[in-house]
């Protein structure tokens, strides 16, 4: 493929993600159709088929965009960087609630949990295994699971939607617990 047809499917991938997320503004994401997607895009549906073969494909392409453009900061380094991570990732969240409700919903939720979830898990129990050498992998294991809860979308939106905390006791709360669950790790193996 030259240089002039990867730029024209490259534009035309792009129109129609544009497309979808200014359809997904006003409409579920259950909602979206090849049909609805290609009109609004200005393209022929049938073009649309050939860049995404399955509505599958197409999910994939918006959840990675859509994932891409909440622009997440990388994980913490040290133990003691997940606190200001929770904070740096809750105020990303802020900053662009539908996008993060849209990633949310059944369609694509999915999508992103398999790769940022296993990524931030895996992190942070690197991180509890370096400052905690003498735990029981079990309880490493636990702890990052929960951290991993905590610091996600899915606890920024309990906290913002189910209790309609503002960001600042959102994040407090769960601060809160990501402070609880390190310090019973440093109770049991600092000692």
């Amino acid at each position: 493929m030259n240089l002039l047809q990867k730029k024209k499917n490259e534009l035309a991938i792009n129109l129609l993600l544009d497309a979808a997320c200014e359809l997904i503004q006003t409409q579920e994401v259950s909602e979206l159709s090849f049909k609805k997607v290609a009109k609004q895009a200005q393209i022929s549906e049938r073009t649309m088929f050939r860049y995404f073969r399955t509505r599958d494909d197409f999910l994939d392409a918006l959840a990675k965009r859509l994932h891409n453009e909440l622009n997440l900061p990388p994980p913490p380094d040290t133990i003691h960087g997940i606190t200001h991570y929770l904070i740096c990732l809750y105020q990303k969240f802020d900053a662009q609630p539908r996008k993060v409700m849209v990633l949310l919903s059944a369609d694509l939720f999915p999508r992103v949990l398999n790769n940022s979830s296993e990524v931030r898990f895996n992190v942070f129990k690197q991180l509890l295994i370096t400052a905690y050498p003498k735990a029981e992998q079990a309880e490493v294991i636990k702890t990052a699971a929960n951290l991993r809860y905590l610091i996600s979308a899915t606890s920024w939106r309990y906290y913002r939607i189910n209790y309609d905390f503002d960001l600042t006791t959102s994040t407090e709360c769960a601060q809160l617990m990501v402070l609880q669950a390190i310090d019973y790790l440093d109770q049991k193996y600092k000692n």
